[in-house]
């Protein structure tokens, strides 16, 4: 017990007997409990207001939706009743039963038959409507036209009914429930309550009003009533019929006198659930049920965030508690403890604080004689930088440039020239990557220094800059300056051709003119620069002297090659790639011939712009085609070749891309703007081949396109935008129907057709009834 105490004390307390190590621990442990406490109780006050805010959402939430499941299933409850009513209600029903129609059976079974396959294609949840005459004991359905009741597939169900007492109630059949499909029966004649006669019935997919819903719902029938209930949770649908008696819910609902209610009910496994309730005026019952474990498995994030948030703060408290008063108790101990530390292997370590500082010290000293040695080890690299910042003309004053040539060693009065080389076409082998021209550069420089310490008569400097090498050729004899330039070529040349055999480097050498000061060097770099830019007109050269190609440059009148860039565009509009690039061969040849590296890149530039306009008058996003920054690609090219590459391999199969992408775009885009120049224009005659011209395509295309986006054809969508704007017409004014056709394009006689053949009733009838 007594060992067991003490490895308790040496975990809280490792000081052991010291008093300070004690203490220490002490304010650890105080400072840990005051911010844990404080942050436990905020936890717990959050998370039962969390779960009350959370609870009242969530039953918000189910309250919402089930008034919109009230809302459609009356909607769609009342419309299968209405039409219900009306078949029961139609002359043909009235006539049978009041003894008019005596003889020609078929001819009034073949009408009522089809006058119930026109309620039941007008209303999707409808699968199947029966008519069952006693006079006749004949079956008429949609489905399976005239039969007798003894070869009926539902003969059970119907032979129910006949027991039933009920004019007109929902209810699950024996045999149709089966099929998942519940049944509206009504009596018929109407208003015969005594002399039942027929029956219709009225047979609606479950599947369908559950699909119909906003939310997953079971539908029981109660007597006349039915009952809609939705459990939150519940991922599949048991099966029909169930006895809702045997829900002790249900009768609490049914005692209700409101309409509207809610309670809590304790459920057979003992847990508890929210019941929501909504009654309406056709005896229907809506309910929702949230079980409190949903509730619970919804909160349960608080929790862990709770838990997480408090381990994290314990221990970001216990960190910065500890190391916060190790530092403020002992200053001098941490020092002692970080020297240790950097000093580990090499400095030897003491008891003595003071002698482990005067090691430390004298450690120091002798690590800075060795930082001194390696110093002037990296004098060359010193000198590079101050070479580089003398090309890019950093050096504004020339105290600044003196003093840093006698730093580095630079000679100031002698003759300079600057050579610039450059790999052609890196990165399209595969050894390189885009971000590998510093290698490249490094690679150059070496070749560059090697070649230069192998020729006695030529000194200078070597170094790498841009992704380039540049040497800067000193001559301290004045007398010869007249063959440097033929020496700077033939050097220039010696490199090439070892870069060439070496490496396999195919490089180009602008070479700028000598000067007679250091100063004067960065004129000599640009000069190089300028010359490497005439390689966009003289591909087969690689020695470029900036002092010859000055010389050739003529001054002609110069025309950009519109022609061309013409016949480019159109050839790529129409997808012959091969005929762009014969172009594009033409394009540039033409512009070599002005020899000016700013008019040939700029007419590339030009080049690309009217192809990025070409794609954009063709319906593409122009933002989609700059987001590839295609001008930043296009300016990192300085060669014909590498122009010419960049054009056909990346822009000329980026265009035809987008092309593609933008030609099924324009169908769908057609085909709205179609439907919209319909919509405006509906009181006028529409024709194919009109609105084809419209939007630029074929008829035959368009007839295609529309009936695949759409999913009907070009004239029924006229014909319902026409009965559209008649019911419009029929509402809003008071126009007669005679006006009314003249104004749509149609006669009379073929509007009223029409329109009773769309609506199911006459304009008149449709006035009527809606106005």
């Amino acid at each position: 017990m007594a060992n067991w105490l003490n490895s308790w004390r040496r975990w809280f307390y490792p000081g052991g007997n010291d008093r300070s190590g004690t203490y220490l621990n002490r304010l650890i442990w105080v400072g840990c409990l005051s911010v844990c406490l404080p942050i436990m109780i905020a936890g717990l006050v959050y998370y039962q207001i969390s779960m009350e805010r959370t609870k009242e959402q969530i039953i918000d939430e189910s309250n919402s939706t089930l008034v919109l499941t009230k809302d459609r299933a009356e909607r769609m409850l009342q419309g299968i009743e209405k039409d219900s009513l009306q078949l029961a209600a139609d002359p043909i029903m009235t006539d049978l039963f009041a003894g008019r129609i005596t003889d020609m059976p078929l001819i009034w079974h073949l009408d009522l038959v089809n006058k119930i396959t026109l309620v039941k294609n007008a209303n999707e949840f409808i699968k199947e409507i029966f008519f069952y005459s006693t006079l006749e004991s004949v079956v008429l359905t949609n489905n399976y036209g005239s039969m007798e009741l003894e070869n009926y597939k539902y003969k059970a169900d119907i032979q129910q009914l006949l027991n039933d007492t009920s004019l007109a109630k929902w209810i699950y059949l024996p045999t149709s429930s089966q099929e998942g499909l519940i049944t509206f029966v009504r009596k018929v004649p109407v208003g015969g309550s005594n002399n039942v006669q027929g029956i219709l019935g009225l047979q609606v997919d479950i599947g369908e009003i559950v699909r119909f819903l906003p939310e997953k719902a079971e539908v029981f029938p109660m007597g006349k009533e039915l009952v809609f209930l939705s459990t939150l949770g519940q991922s599949k649908h048991r099966e029909k019929p169930i006895h809702m008696e045997a829900w002790s819910g249900y009768e609490t609902i049914a005692a209700a006198q409101d309409s509207i209610g809610s309670f809590y009910e304790t459920r057979q496994d003992g847990s508890e659930a929210h019941v929501s309730y909504m009654k309406s005026t056709f005896g229907r019952t809506y309910v929702s049920v949230i079980p409190e474990d949903i509730i619970a498995d919804k909160l349960a994030w608080i929790r862990v965030l709770t838990i997480a948030v408090l381990f994290f703060i314990i221990t970001l408290a216990a960190m910065f508690t500890y190391l916060s008063t190790k530092r403020v108790y002992s200053p001098i101990d941490q020092l002692i403890k970080h020297s240790r530390f950097l000093g580990a292997g090499r400095i030897q370590g003491s008891e003595n604080e003071l002698e482990y500082i005067r090691a430390c010290l004298d450690y120091l000293n002798k690590e800075s004689q060795r930082l001194g040695k390696y110093m002037e080890k990296v004098q060359p690299t010193l000198r590079e930088r101050c070479l580089q910042q003398l090309v890019n003309g950093d050096y504004i004053l020339s105290d600044s440039l003196l003093h840093d040539c006698d730093m580095y060693g630079l000679t100031v009065k002698a003759t300079y020239g600057v050579m610039v080389v450059e790999v052609e076409n890196a990165i399209r082998e595969t050894r390189f990557l885009p971000s590998d021209k510093p290698i490249i550069a490094f690679a150059l420089t070496n070749v560059i220094q090697e070649m230069m310490g192998a020729n006695p008569d030529l000194q200078g400097y070597v170094f790498p800059y841009e992704g380039r090498g540049v040497g800067l050729i000193r001559w301290d004899d004045m007398e010869e300056q007249g063959n440097l330039p033929q020496r700077m070529i033939a050097f220039a040349q010696a490199v090439s051709d070892s870069l060439q055999s070496y490496l396999s480097f195919e490089v180009s050498v602008g070479i700028g003119r000598c000067y007679s000061h250091i100063a004067d060097v960065p004129v000599s770099y640009k000069e190089a620069v300028v010359a490497l830019q005439y390689r966009i007109y003289q591909d087969t050269a690689s020695i470029l002297y900036i002092e010859d190609l000055e010389s050739t440059k003529t001054r002609s009148v110069f025309r950009y090659p519109r022609e061309l860039e013409g016949t480019i565009i159109d050839a790529l509009s129409k997808g012959e790639t091969q005929l762009a690039e014969q172009s594009l061969e033409k394009f540039t040849k033409a512009l070599q011939q002005s020899k000016s590296y700013h008019f040939i890149h700029q007419s590339y530039s030009v080049l690309l712009s009217a192809i990025i306009t070409s794609l954009e008058k063709q319906g593409g996003s122009i933002l989609d085609i700059l987001e590839h920054n295609l001008f930043g690609q296009l300016e990192s090219k300085h060669t014909s070749r590498d122009i010419n590459d960049w054009f056909t391999g990346v822009l000329f199969p980026l265009n035809k891309r987008l092309t593609e992408e933008t030609l099924n775009d324009n169908g769908q885009s057609a085909i709205r703007q179609i439907c919209q120049y319909i919509r405006e224009h509906c009181r006028e005659d529409l024709t194919l081949v009109q609105c084809a011209e419209l939007v630029g395509m074929s008829p035959s295309y368009i007839s295609r396109l529309f009936k695949k986006e759409m999913g009907i054809n070009f004239l029924d969508y006229v014909v319902e935008s026409k009965v559209e704007e008649v019911k419009f017409l029929l509402l809003e004014t008071d126009q007669s129907i005679s006006e009314i056709s003249a104004l749509i394009g149609y006669s009379e006689r073929n509007l009223t057709r029409i329109f009773q053949r769309k609506v199911q009733m006459t304009p008149s009838m449709f006035r009527s009834a809606y106005r």
